[in-house]
Formats: C-alpha cells, sequence, structure tokens
C-alpha cells in the first residue's frame, strides 16, 4: 500500500467537489483504496487529500493521466503538489 498527498488549490469548492465525486469510480479503477480531504484552515480554496493506493505505479499513471488533467481543469482546480509516499513503519 502507497499514500498519496496531492495539494490542490481550486476555484469553488463545490464546483470541484461535484467533478471529484463524478470520478470515483476512475479513482477506484486506477486503483485508489480510500481519499480523505483536509481544507486549510486559513484558506479554504486550498486542500490536501490523503490517499491511499494499490501500488506506486498504478498512482503514478493515474496523476500524470490527461483525463485527470480533464477533470481539474472542468473543476476549476489546480493540482499544486503531489507527494507519493512509501509506508515504512508505524509508530504511536
Amino acid at each position: 500500500m502507497v499514500h498519496i498527498i496531492a495539494k490542490l488549490k481550486v476555484e469553488s469548492y463545490d464546483k470541484w467537489k461535484h467533478v471529484f465525486d463524478e470520478r470515483k469510480s476512475l479513482r477506484k479503477q486506477a486503483g485508489s483504496k480510500e481519499g480523505t480531504l483536509y481544507r486549510d484552515h486559513d484558506d479554504p480554496n486550498k486542500l490536501v487529500i490523503l490517499f491511499d493506493w494499490e501500488n506506486m505505479e498504478k498512482a503514478k499513471e493515474f496523476f500524470i493521466s490527461e483525463s485527470l488533467q480533464k477533470a481539474l481543469q472542468k473543476g476549476g482546480a489546480e493540482l499544486v503538489e503531489t507527494i507519493y509516499l512509501e509506508e515504512i513503519e508505524k509508530s504511536t
């Protein structure tokens, strides 16, 4: 299991969320297990999504896909940064 942090800047959360929700099955087909959405406390148009993904290769393919770029444009969003993480240890 790998984790992906996607940082986005959106014009409107509601507009972006509608497009994001429409693409749920596409993310699942590409290996996404789940995602948790976070909003910046000081700027509600800055979002962070923490995804759990099946494997690194599928995640990278998804995040560079033309399909995702078109969806971001449709939703009025910019993908500012994508961070690919491999879990090495759990700690308390």
